[in-house]
């Protein structure tokens, strides 16, 4: 009896999975963070109305029903307030310099605090409570609005103000801000479970399998997936089918779902809808391939309607996790994009730097994406260039395509002539060329890409033209005309010169009289004839 129980244990320990790793409760020290306060979209500008920063705040609450805001600017701003529900705003407030105006819609903003100037709008019954429309219609009522910032669930917020570099402020749908906000996200009741699973060594690719686990199934929820990958990886994202992904990567990186994912602002429908919906089915499906292997496994349970996931990729050194409470003005949700300059068709060494051109040169450049997915192609929609010195003056440029072999790159290039700018005063500009990625015809992003030039006039191996107001060639046809003019009046007098002196010789010399009959006369022609005809009177 105790053989054959023996022999059980041993035939379970033996055809049971082993588990690679333990699940443990996230920590500080895991390559993963979960909040539930995070920035969704906005936008961040140079521009001011009448001297003054407009700074919108627009709430996007699910959590919460009191905030905090503290103002800590020192230039001359206003802050628009809006809010999705009802809220309390505890205004905390160390400057005179600020207005504050409230959007009276459905939600009500109720304000405590110092006696800073609260001014109320009314929001027009048909403008809708998006962030594109009330951004555009702050742009109508302010004249300009210097940042727009849509916050998820933020407990508190810091206002510092300060202009961006943007000439408008266009709204982006993955936007991190600036130092003119900071802020704090609500104690999170997110129940995360990660392990790191060892990599062998053979294996190129790595595989992160995240999975939700919901405490309610039929609630449909939102969940942004910031991934930055070391190494090629692909992520598996797996939960039930109420879930909709929001995938964004700094780097190269794949992914296989369920569920819908958003990419770069589009929604895609579930490419695999057959995942395993187990742990050890999950982990057997990131070894079907021979050179991936599961690298990490994490489960996010929560009854939060939207989350935010900042993961890195395992390295032997895990890198800084970005903070939620201040963010960077970086965007890495978008594609990075890349514009290098050379002088030569070859497309070898780029220019580092401001580069130096001639005015009569060809430029050639070459713009790359960080993006790598199945479908996606680059394109360069328009270019220009920016006169420093002036700040407002454009020039258009003629773009022409040129050829890049796909099997030795996946950029885009292009080449163009500084002709609009040949005879411009100004030497420092501004290269600026909008970019556009799309996949299978649908436009899914749109950046744009700068570079310095600093264009050298071209030296003219011409000599200087001495008629001003005349072209080269009216030059020459004048000096021609006046050559021609000039040799037929000498041929005309040499013409002249030589057959009158043979029509003088051939003459008979005249008789002169005796001088009795004219002897007045004959003085008179003495003295006016030549020296031959003095000589024949004397003979």
């Amino acid at each position: 009896m105790k053989v054959a129980v023996l022999i059980a244990v041993l035939i379970a320990a033996l055809t049971s999975p082993v588990l690679p790793c333990e699940l443990k409760e996230v920590t500080d020290e895991n390559p993963i963070k979960v909040t539930q306060s995070w920035v969704s979209q906005g936008c961040w500008s140079e521009n001011t109305s009448e001297g003054r920063e407009i700074h919108f705040i627009n709430l996007n609450l699910e959590k919460i029903d009191w905030i905090t805001v503290d103002l800590k600017n020192t230039v001359p701003a206003d802050i628009i307030l809006n809010s999705n529900k009802n809220v309390f705003v505890f205004l905390i407030s160390n400057t005179i310099n600020t207005k504050v105006y409230l959007i009276r819609s459905e939600s009500k903003i109720t304000v405590t605090g110092p006696n800073n100037s609260k001014v109320d709008l009314d929001l027009p019954s048909d403008i809708q409570s998006d962030s594109s429309s009330l951004l555009d219609w702050a742009k109508n009522q302010f004249g300009a609005v210097t940042s727009f910032t849509e916050l998820i669930d933020p407990q508190s917020i810091t206002f510092n103000a300060g202009r961006g570099h943007s000439q408008d402020c266009e709204l982006q749908t993955d936007f991190t801000q600036g130092k003119y906000l900071e802020y704090l996200p609500i104690t999170s009741t997110v129940e995360v479970k990660f392990c790191r699973i060892p990599m062998p060594s053979e294996v190129k690719e790595e595989v992160h399998i995240i999975r939700h686990l919901p405490v309610d199934t039929m609630i449909p929820r939102l969940i942004e997936v910031n991934f930055t990958s070391h190494n090629p990886a692909t992520l598996i994202l797996q939960g039930p089918d109420t879930t909709t992904w929001k995938i964004i990567c700094r780097i190269d990186c794949k992914f296989k779902s369920n569920n819908s994912v958003i990419v770069m602002g589009r929604q895609l429908l579930p490419g695999f809808p057959n995942l395993p919906a187990s742990y050890e089915g999950l982990l057997k499906y990131a070894e079907a391939d021979n050179n991936t292997a599961p690298a990490s496994y994490t489960e996010i349970s929560t009854d939060s309607k939207r989350l935010k996931v900042y993961m890195n990729s395992t390295t032997d050194t895990d890198p800084q996790l970005p903070s939620t409470s201040v963010q960077t003005t970086t965007t890495p949700d978008k594609p990075k994009m890349t514009m290098h300059l050379y002088l030569s068709p070859e497309y070898r060494s780029p220019s580092e730097g401001i580069v130096e051109v001639q005015s009569n040169k060809t430029v050639y450049a070459e713009v790359s994406t960080s993006l790598s997915m199945e479908g996606a192609q680059l394109d360069i929609e328009n270019c220009s260039l920016q006169a420093r010195a002036l700040g407002t003056e454009i020039k258009s440029l003629d773009i022409k395509k040129e050829t890049c072999n796909p099997k030795m790159c996946s950029r885009r290039r292009f080449s163009f002539t500084l002709k609009p700018v040949q005879e411009h005063h100004s030497q420092r500009w501004d290269l600026q060329c909008f970019t556009a990625i799309s996949v299978v015809t649908h436009p899914i992003s749109r950046e744009r890409v700068e570079r310095g030039l600093k264009v050298i006039k071209a030296i003219s191996t011409l000599p200087p033209r001495e008629f001003h107001g005349l072209e080269l060639g009216a030059v020459l046809g004048i000096a021609f005309a006046s050559f021609l003019i000039g040799a037929c009046l000498t041929g005309a007098l040499w013409f002249i010169h030589t057959h009158t002196g043979s029509t003088v010789k051939r003459q008979p010399v005249p008789t002169i009289p005796p001088a009795s009959e004219n002897s007045s006369a004959n003085h008179s022609i003495g003295s006016t004839q030549s020296t031959p005809c003095s000589s024949s009177s004397m003979a």
